[in-house]
């Protein structure tokens, strides 16, 4: 399977435009269009940024591993390091123990919910 179809597959799951997707990397949708086609290849920034936005590794992405999961520091490096999600990571410690407290009680709900 080629790079751009994977992109696609990935892009399709998570129910998001090619649009929406360039907005996500920070590129032109006409440079994530030929992205997708195999008309240009990805930048090593690019890479990065496209395994962090769907919390894969960039070899599942390049088609070198057909694991797409990450190990449990490289998902937490791509939380970490997620533009969207960065004020939120960053201003977590300064909360009021109460607050984390009942994060953590909405957190575990959401999870019990998967199970």
């Amino acid at each position: 399977m080629n790079v751009g179809t994977r992109i696609v597959q990935l892009r399709e799951a998570n129910g998001w435009s090619q649009r929406e997707l360039a907005k996500r990397l920070e590129v032109n949708p006409s440079v994530m269009n030929r992205i997708e086609s195999g008309e240009r290849p990805m930048k090593d920034h690019e890479l990065n940024k496209l395994a962090n936005v769907f919390y894969v590794t960039s070899d599942y992405l390049l088609g070198r591993s057909d694991n797409p999961n990450l190990t449990e520091e490289e998902a937490f490096a791509s939380f970490r390091n997620n533009p969207s999600l960065e004020r939120w990571y960053k201003e977590l410690p300064n909360n009021k123990e109460e607050d984390l407290k009942r994060l953590k009680r909405i957190w575990e709900a959401f999870k019990e919910e998967d199970q």
